[in-house]
């Protein structure tokens, strides 16, 4: 039986994952990993990701990873999260974050609080990131904790890859 789970990456999962971890010059499988869990359903991101990626460089690996064919509906559009969005930027007001996180965080350009947004908007998703949880942070708003207060789960990228390794799942059978 196939898994019907589905993940939103954020975009620091990837930037990682090329400069640090799964550099496509030594690990294309990780790469091929993320096509296939797309291909069967199970891997997205956002279109604010997207922008994030096409920021760089025209020869950046991921800025031309990020424009494949292949990949044509793995960014998803952002904009019919707006109400969820909302509800995050007044759980991020209320809080006891400084003005500088709160401006960081809810820059309608950066894509954090939009994955947040966007899978509490449609629901049964969860979100891969690095980021970890720092509930009493002042100076940063972490996606884990912004997550937390609208009920979305948050996964690391390496429990994700621990989880599809043990079932040897890779996204197309269990």
């Amino acid at each position: 039986m196939a898994s019907n789970k589905k993940y939103l990456l954020d975009s620091d999962v990837l930037i990682g994952a090329k400069n640090i971890y799964y550099r496509p010059t030594f690990c294309a499988a990780f790469w091929d990993w993320i096509q296939d869990g797309h291909s069967s359903g199970h891997l997205f991101s956002i279109d604010k990701v997207k922008g994030e990626l096409l920021n760089g460089k025209s020869t950046d690996m991921l800025n031309q990873w990020a424009q494949r064919p292949q990949l044509k509906n793995f960014f998803l559009p952002s904009a019919g999260s707006a109400a969820k969005w909302s509800d995050l930027s007044r759980w991020a007001m209320a809080g006891d974050f400084l003005p500088a996180a709160q401006a960081k965080f809810l820059n309608a350009d950066s894509a954090d609080a939009w994955l947040i947004a966007y899978a509490a908007n449609e629901g049964g998703y969860t979100v891969v990131t690095n980021e970890v949880s720092q509930p009493l942070s002042k100076k940063n708003i972490k996606l884990p904790d912004a997550a937390n207060a609208l009920q979305i789960e948050t996964i690391s990228l390496f429990d994700l890859l621990q989880i599809r390794a043990y079932k040897t799942f890779y996204f197309l059978s269990t």
